[in-house]
């Protein structure tokens, strides 16, 4: 309909006679021979034009009001207001309640968003200014001075010290008991450590951080739209700045492009520069020396969890050069996480850098530092996908050849927008103080921390709960620093605890940007596809829930011209737009856009990561509604929603032990709570917004039976929750709380949202467990089981057992094999850097094995359709 209007709009051009001739412009002049000028001919087309265009944009109003939904043709104008958009990322007001007031002005919060790509030339003096405004931006850039650190690094007593020692358990290794052989050990660890250091270090250059700021500003608008910043943010970091301490920059990681953008960012807003730890994958020809001159050092990805206690070189060479680093007044940025998220959902976080950190502070190197959480997220990844990775085919290793082909892919390439947010910083001093302050608290107490803690022990075959005397601390990464190093469980307990919160405030304050919206909404709510007007009203309803929520968006307009951008953004590839005619009741069928996922493999789990980055959202939600469901009998649904003959019981004890033993399951795949929340408060709240939502109904009634209830006397609060206390104890002399599931349908389609959120975790991990028996007397590596579970994954798939294609993931089967090792169920050990797993002798059986897989699996099923 539309092409057909355009035809006839554009027909021979005429001059304006009628009343609105007036606001296109005057008559235009003829010639003595009556005829038009060339520049009146020019004048008539031009005002023709845009008569046309003004008509054609009227029309197009006029019929997106309608039922069809046509697609919008014309371009979606990005605009920056504030409308009442949240201030995103303030510190924790009950960890650090000093830093929540500083550096941040009420003015600085209704600041609209800017993209910081924009430069305004009309400010320049000069024809020149204005024409070179980005030369004129960089050339007038503050300055600052970037100290190289090497030497002085080489010749540390730390450094040395770890040299004489390596060189004296060498000496010892050889059975000849020569003074020459010491000799030549240590000198060989000297040469070492040089070299090690001069690998490692960077060379930070004023001048070629302002070259490539110059280049950036005109290759990031090849093949970004727009790159949104908040500049309320950026004059806090300003502020902090100017205090003389360390800002420590600690991103969410999902591309490449974070670091360099990051320190783009800074630069531009004369803000200190900081030096990045990177990954010596990245140190290759050309590209690593120009990274290095960026402010990157290159640490070790891995380190082998035997080899790396023994080569005290390094880990002395890599903590003393960030010591010197912070001494000489460098801000640092390093990525919390590690390396990359697979997923689009927050990787768990590593605390190897950050221990380094602390112990400056600790023993008084620094006076303090300014922690400073990152978010960063896009429209369009541009590192492409991790599904090969996500198959278990192994990472393509970094090359020059495959940089450039990149490079050259991404600038003919659109990625839509990137959005960044910077975190209040926060006084490490006031924190740490904070949680020493709290420790004994925490410690005594399983409520606060109990998602975030090693309190789950297997002391009874036939039941995992809670020990009461757990030590408080995670098990970290084997081949991370701080896996490698000796530290003692305060001091792990406490970095655990910090890092723990950085990730947790980083993730909170991450805008959801439209792609991650669509794809999570097609994913999780119109699975089969849906018209376009039902994708917009639930976007709607979508950022409704995100603005109450206090989170906020990397969109803004109207959700139709949103759903439009984010499904070209995603391509054909991963959601299939067409047109349809759908039969409508009691109306004539019409052709309306119907828009649905791909959800064939491997398309779907490139779509569910951008799905992924909103499931952060609501997984304490989606927790809470799994753990209802696992509480309904099986047969409540045989019949259609709403012609069930009663309603079934759900008591809050039972409810909340459901949502705890989740918590346990789900453990290695998200942070459900701040170090100092109470889990049970949050995971009451939450169930509190499922009465708001009708989902649940309070039975006013009081039962204080508990034969009625059918539990044990022993048993009235959950056994997550059970530790001394008087107070408790009078507690549970009350009579309990008791729901009822509202039986209507929108509640059961609410329901049956929440619980299809976390199903593909499930299956993984139900799938991993069916798996476990195959280990009965004998082990198996890591890459064998792994893929042995991957093959398992498919076969339910192909039988119906697992219904989302998204559930065939390496992550979350390594996930699962952590979580066996933590239950006790499977030990491991490391053979020739190989990684060996077999059942432990307590659980070396099929029953006990399939006890694991029963207490899995009970959180399946499904409800109803959607």
């Amino acid at each position: 309909m539309l092409d057909v209007m355009s035809t006839q709009l554009q027909g021979p051009s005429t001059p304006s006679t009628g009343p609105n001739a007036a606001s296109l412009g005057s008559a235009p002049r003829s010639n003595s021979m009556g005829k038009l000028s060339l520049p009146s001919l020019r004048r008539v087309g031009y005002h023709e034009r845009v008569r046309t265009r003004q008509l054609i944009r009227d029309n197009m109003k006029k019929t997106m009001n309608s039922k069809s939904f046509p697609v919008k043709q014309m371009e979606w104008n990005i605009f920056w207001g504030k409308t009442g958009r949240p201030f995103q990322g303030l510190c924790c007001a009950a960890c650090t309640p000093n830093s929540q007031i500083s550096f941040v002005t009420e003015a600085s919060k209704t600041t609209s968003l800017k993209n910081v790509l924009d430069v305004d030339a009309q400010n320049g003096k000069g024809f020149l200014t204005r024409r070179l405004c980005h030369l004129n931006t960089v050339w007038n850039l503050k300055k600052y001075d970037y100290p190289q650190l090497s030497p002085t690094v080489l010749r540390d007593e730390r450094l040395q010290q770890a040299v004489v020692e390596a060189a004296k358990r060498d000496a010892a290794d050889v059975k000849e008991d020569k003074e020459s052989l010491y000799d030549c050990f240590l000198k060989k660890h000297e040469e070492r450590a040089t070299r090690v250091v001069m690998k490692m270090r960077s060379t930070l250059s004023d001048f070629l951080l302002r070259l490539t700021s110059w280049i950036l500003y005109k290759l990031l608008p090849c093949f970004l739209t727009s790159v949104a910043a908040h500049p309320g943010q950026l004059r806090m970091l300003h502020a902090a700045g100017e205090t003389g301490l360390p800002l420590i920059f600690l991103p969410l990681h999902r591309s490449h492009l974070d670091y360099i953008l990051i320190s783009f960012i800074l630069l531009n807003n004369n803000i200190r520069s900081p030096l990045v730890a990177a990954g010596d994958n990245l140190s290759i020809p050309v590209f690593g020396w120009l990274l290095r001159g960026l402010g990157a050092f290159f640490i070790k990805r891995r380190m082998d969890p035997v080899a790396g206690q023994k080569d005290v070189v390094y880990r002395a060479a890599l903590h003393t050069y960030m010591i010197h680093c912070l001494r000489a007044g460098h801000n640092m940025e390093f990525y919390i996480e590690g390396g990359r998220t697979r997923t689009g959902k927050p990787s768990l976080p590593k605390g190897g850098l950050l221990s380094v950190i602390v112990d400056a502070y600790m023993d008084g190197t620094i006076e303090d530092a300014l922690l400073v959480p990152v978010s960063v997220n896009y429209e369009k990844l541009v590192d492409g996908n991790f599904v090969r990775e996500l198959l278990g085919q192994p990472k393509k290793m970094e090359t020059f050849g495959s940089a450039v082909k990149g490079i050259w892919s991404v600038l003919n390439s659109n990625y839509g927008m990137m959005r960044i947010d910077f975190n209040q910083p926060f006084s490490l001093r006031e924190l740490v103080q904070s949680f020493q302050a709290n420790t004994k608290i925490i410690m005594r107490n399983p409520r606060v921390l109990m998602s975030n803690d090693d309190m789950y022990s297997d002391t009874n075959k036939n039941s995992m709960t809670i020990s009461s005397g757990a030590q408080m601390h995670h098990v970290p990464s084997s081949a991370s620093l701080f896996g490698t190093d000796y530290v003692d469980d305060k001091s792990r307990f406490l970095v655990e605890s910090i890092a723990r919160h950085i990730l947790y405030d980083a993730t909170r304050s991450t805008s959801i940007m439209s792609t991650n919206a669509i794809a999570f909404l097609l994913l999780n709510k119109h699975r089969c596809g849906t018209t376009l007007g039902n994708l917009v009203r639930s976007l709607d309803e979508l950022r409704k829930e995100l603005l109450v929520s206090e989170r906020d968006v990397g969109f803004c307009g109207e959700s139709i011209d949103v759903v439009n951008h984010a499904v070209e953004l995603l391509g054909p590839g991963l959601v299939r737009k067409e047109k349809k005619i759908l039969p409508i009741e009691g109306e004539d069928p019409e052709p309306t856009i119907f828009i649905s996922p791909v959800i064939m493999l491997p398309n779907v789990i490139e779509l569910s990561y951008y799905s992924n980055t909103v499931l952060a959202f609501y997984v304490m939600d989606s927790i809470t509604a799994t753990g209802l469901v696992s509480l309904l009998p099986f047969d409540m649904y045989h019949s259609e929603a709403g012609q069930q003959s009663s309603a079934h019981a759900i008591w809050l004890e039972s409810l909340m032990e459901a949502a705890y033993e989740l918590c346990d399951i789900l453990q290695f795949e998200f942070i459900f709570t701040k170090p100092c929340q109470h889990l049970e408060t949050v995971l009451m709240d939450r169930i509190d917004s499922l009465c708001t939502a009708n989902v649940l109904l309070l039975d006013e009634a009081k039962v204080e039976s508990d034969d009625e209830r059918g539990i044990r006397p022993s048993r009235r609060i959950p056994s997550y929750l059970e530790y001394d206390s008087e107070e408790d104890d009078l507690a549970n002399a009350e009579p309990q709380t008791k729901y009822t599931l509202n039986i209507e349908r929108d509640a059961l389609r609410r329901l049956d949202f929440l619980h299809g959120l976390l199903r593909p975790l499930v299956d993984t991990y139900a799938a991993s467990a069916s798996v476990l028996e195959r280990l009965a007397s004998r082990s198996r590596s890591e890459k064998e089981l792994v893929h042995d579970i991957l093959a398992e994954v498919k076969v339910q798939l192909d039988s119906g057992q697992c219904q989302y294609g998204e559930s065939l993931s390496v992550d979350p089967i390594k996930n699962s094999l952590k979580l066996f090792e933590r239950w006790g169920v499977l030990e491991c050990h490391i053979e020739e850097n190989v990684k060996l797993y077999y059942l432990s002798e307590s659980r070396d059986s099929e029953e006990s094995v399939r006890e694991v897989y029963n207490k899995i699996n009970k959180y399946k099923w499904i409800i109803g359709n959607q």
